[in-house]
């Protein structure tokens, strides 16, 4: 069955794009190195970052210093120099952490909670890529992703995050220019976080994007650009060599884990591609595997993690019955920690799944 839903994606596939067929033949060269990068600590941190935002539509979240913000590990597990200094919540949610130990500004989207935001990972729509800071004329780099698409409702969501927290990030940069900027979130969050992170690496900032369990949010042009920009070559050689502790500036890390359904989406079929150097969490979660830019040879690679159950009602267009509790607690929410235990009940609830 697997087998027979692959090869309709493929087929699909080649009729649209003929480039997508000549990709299988990475299939048959080496596997991704595995290793154990000695950055895994730090996207621990990012992917507790991502947690809090879950907290904020069951209004468990406060403002000020980290330890009492909420009752989560994330919070409790903190210091006195981690405060959440500002949220944004309305179309588009989440949260600025200041830590003055580090010296960082950490910029987090919320992910995926509502049956809306899911229909909105899985839409299929392109837009003409125009950064809302070039349209606006206050970009200080110049953009030069000239024939680039994103997906239409990633892109709109991005502007209320330019009414919003953009003007913060500015103001904030401002304030403390000797401070690191850092760009997260996973699902949907993790979508926004790259059109994000591009806005303000457009007025100057040096940024470090982390992403954990993103939809594709581009077409291959977009991806290409990015992966130039972001310099992923680079990123994926520092990340299998195993040296360094911390993540280079202005670099893009999209963390996925074994059968996480989300990823996948929207398929390469129609004519999106992913960007960034990936980081795969294995099935028992016990390593890290450095695949960097991503190719269709890793699309058919996952493809055959996820359960058959959740294969077939993609095939016949029923993404939400893909959904079951398995792909949702045991893939998606599960990046070194859950990272939807604020409100896990409450999402499931949405879904219509019981917990």
């Amino acid at each position: 069955m697997k087998l027979n839903i692959l090869f309709t994606f493929l087929f699909l596939g080649v009729v649209r794009s003929a480039s997508l067929f000549s990709a299988l033949e990475e299939c048959f060269a080496e596997p991704p190195t595995t290793n154990f990068p000695n950055v895994r600590s730090e996207l621990v941190q990012f992917a507790e970052y991502c947690s809090l935002a879950y907290c904020m539509p069951v209004n468990a979240l406060k403002d000020g210093n980290m330890t009492t913000a909420c009752s989560i590990s994330s919070c409790t597990d903190n210091t006195d120099n981690q405060q959440v200094i500002y949220q944004f919540d309305s179309d588009v949610s989440g949260l600025i952490v200041q830590d003055n130990t580090t010296q960082r500004i950490v910029l987090i989207f919320k992910g995926t909670t509502t049956l809306e935001e899911w229909a909105i990972d899985f839409a299929t729509t392109h837009s003409k890529y125009v950064p809302y800071t070039v349209s606006e004329g206050i970009n200080t780099v110049d953009f030069t992703c000239k024939n680039c698409k994103v997906h239409t409702g990633f892109y709109d969501a991005t502007s209320v995050f330019m009414k919003d927290a953009f003007k913060k990030m500015v103001e904030l940069h401002e304030k403390f220019p000797d401070f690191e900027i850092d760009v997260t979130g996973h699902s949907l969050g993790a979508s926004l976080a790259v059109l994000a992170a591009n806005e303000l690496r457009l007025v100057g900032m040096d940024v470090t994007l982390i992403n954990f369990g993103s939809p594709k949010v581009g077409d291959p042009n977009f991806a290409s650009w990015m992966d130039d920009w972001y310099d992923t070559t680079s990123l994926t050689s520092f990340l299998k060599s195993g040296s360094g502790d911390e993540l280079p500036t202005n670099t893009y890390t999209r963390v996925t884990h074994y059968g996480d359904i989300v990823p996948l989406v929207p398929f390469a079929v129609m004519d999106f591609s992913h960007c960034g150097s990936e980081v795969r969490i294995s099935e028992d979660e016990s390593t890290l595997q450095t695949r960097g830019c991503w190719s269709l040879c890793h699309e058919l690679q996952d493809w055959d993690s996820v359960s058959t159950s959740a294969l077939e009602a993609i095939s016949d267009g029923n993404w939400l019955a893909a959904l079951d509790t398995e792909e949702i607690i045991d893939h998606h929410l599960d990046y070194f920690i859950n990272v939807g235990q604020c409100m896990i009940s409450t999402l499931l609830s949405d879904l219509g799944i019981s917990s």
